[in-house]
């Protein structure tokens, strides 16, 4: 089984140093925040819950760690009648946090933004895509047949902050962890194909304009706490090797299954220009660790569902739950 599929079946710096100011800025009052910040992640979006929610494995995991497109608006509004905007990771790991008064930073997530082959036919979308108007959107396939959707986290997260202007701080929308072993943003077989890499290239600069931030999440999705390092090693230079010429140099890291790595593996992933790492916990916490900035971030999917108390300050699990989802 596949690196990611194991996750479903069970969970150099960057060279801009603020966030891109995005098209639809609207002017925003901010004041600093002194206290932690939180991190929320998710993953792609289920589009079709029956196909994805079946009693097979691979549909329990689906229930298990990841939500569907109805369940992610909800949130969404939740995220905001509750007070919390969005703010810019780099500006979280130097300590220099400003949202509009009365409310509290949040970074999001959406890790394995890869579109994974094992998706295909289990109610996911297969790419992201970029309409002629220059937005993000995510192509799925009905019948054999391609269509655009805004059903999915990029386009839903744009058009909220398009929304709500004090969602986004200084135009932050949140981070993109990609894996690089079954290709990027679901464009496979980068090598053989000029025009996949080029498709990667647009994206990833359009994103990094409208606000997203791109990080690792390991080539291979790898246990970073059980891997030597000669296997970091190995997979970081196959991360590099993937994504070199088609997505821009990043600073940030995340943790495949939260596991951290040792004091070694982690010093080896600082030199090669990750010097913002991210674990999980279900507590905000931002520590500096032998020049490494590490950051936690909490998991919302079905199985944090199951602990609606620890998400309610975020949005309320009775009312996000679609309908769908199998109890």
């Amino acid at each position: 089984m596949a690196p990611a599929e194991r996750q479903v079946a069970t969970s150099v710096r960057s060279t801009a140093t603020t966030p891109p100011v995005t098209p639809d800025r609207r002017k925003v009052r901010l004041v600093r925040w002194g206290g932690p910040v939180e991190g929320l992640f998710f993953h792609p979006l289920v589009l079709r819950p029956k196909l994805a929610f079946t009693s097979d494995r691979l549909g329990r995991g689906f229930q298990d760690y990841f939500i569907t497109a109805r369940e992610f608006r909800s949130i969404l509004q939740g995220l905001w009648r509750k007070g919390w905007t969005l703010v810019d990771p780099h500006r979280v790991a130097a300590g220099r946090v400003r949202v509009p008064p009365g409310r509290k930073p949040l970074i999001l997530f959406e890790d394995d933004v890869n579109y994974y082959r094992y998706f295909r036919g289990r109610g996911l979308a297969s790419r992201l895509v970029l309409d002629g108007d220059g937005d993000i959107r995510a192509e799925h396939l009905k019948d054999k047949t391609a269509h655009f959707t805004s059903a999915d986290i990029v386009p839903l997260v744009d058009e909220a902050v398009r929304r709500h202007p004090e969602f986004s701080a200084r135009g932050a929308k949140g981070v993109l962890a990609l894996t690089g072993y079954d290709g990027l943003f679901g464009e496979r077989h980068l090598g053989r194909r000029p025009t996949a890499r080029g498709r990667v290239r647009e994206l990833d600069k359009r994103l990094r304009e409208t606000g997203w931030s791109i990080a690792s999440h390991t080539f291979g999705h790898i246990n970073l706490g059980e891997a030597s390092v000669t296997t970091i090693a190995r997979d970081t230079a196959r991360w590099e090797k993937v994504t070199e010429d088609v997505i821009a140099p990043t600073d940030m890291l995340v943790y495949p299954f939260g596991s951290r790595p040792t004091s070694d593996g982690r010093a080896f992933l600082l030199r090669h220009g990750f010097r913002v790492q991210f674990d999980i916990d279900v507590r905000p916490e931002r520590v500096v660790e032998d020049g490494v900035v590490l950051i936690s971030r909490r998991h919302v999917d079905g199985l944090a569902f199951q602990h609606p108390r620890r998400l309610a300050r975020f949005f309320s699990v009775r009312r996000v739950r679609d309908p769908r989802r199998p109890r």
